[in-house]
């Protein structure tokens, strides 16, 4: 009786041990299905409006969980190309990649002197992105912009971006990460500024 009673004690305790690894394993699986759900990751990003700055675009290192921004780091446009260029360093580009390299957008590239020093950068797209958002430069009315409206994109212009880039807010909300470098490239491009400049409203689509 004895011995019975002790293989019966340590089968129980045998199995005791085996609930509380599998408690264990449980609740790793779950946190770390939590912490893959609720991945925060940072990003590139610019908005259409007005920056602390003064300058007609907002340069900016979002933040976002689960695909929503939940803060940003507004940042000068010198800033943001010399470390997407991974000239600067910065925990938005770990790496140092070079992201215009990486998306194969054209001239978009450090510049250095006869001695091999960096001394600036060339991204005259970025002079262009203006362009998106107004008909006419808001300072110098010599300049046309690609935008039907005034000072924001027609509902047809906006209804592509949304669709095209998942801008939802024109005004408000940042476009970055692949949405951002897909558009950086697709404007250097003379069709895509005419597909813009002429778009219209598709009313088959949901709302």
């Amino acid at each position: 009786m004895a011995c019975d009673l002790h293989i019966f004690m340590s089968i129980e305790l045998v199995m005791r041990l085996l609930r509380v690894f599998l408690l264990s394993l449980c609740l790793c699986l779950s946190s770390f299905s939590k912490g893959q759900n609720h991945l925060q990751q940072s990003h590139f990003a610019i908005g259409f409006f007005t920056s602390a700055h003064s300058q007609l675009i907002t340069y900016a290192f979002v933040k976002t969980i689960n695909g929503k921004v939940i803060g940003a780091e507004v940042v000068s446009q010198d800033r943001f190309i010399h470390t997407a260029l991974g000239h600067w360093p910065h925990p938005v580009n770990n790496s140092r990649e070079d992201y215009f390299a990486k998306y194969n957008i054209d001239s978009c590239f450090l510049v250095r002197n006869e001695s091999n020093k960096i001394i600036g950068y060339y991204a005259p797209i970025f002079d262009q992105l203006w362009k998106i958002r107004f008909y006419e430069h808001p300072y110098q009315y010599d300049q046309m912009g690609w935008s039907k409206g005034q000072y924001k994109p027609s509902a047809a212009q906006s209804q592509f971006l949304r669709e095209t880039y998942g801008l939802d807010n024109f005004l408000t909300d940042y476009i970055y990460g692949d949405s951002l470098f897909k558009l950086l490239k697709d404007v250097q491009t003379p069709g895509w500024i005419s597909q813009y400049k002429t778009a219209s409203l598709d009313t088959t689509s949901t709302p």
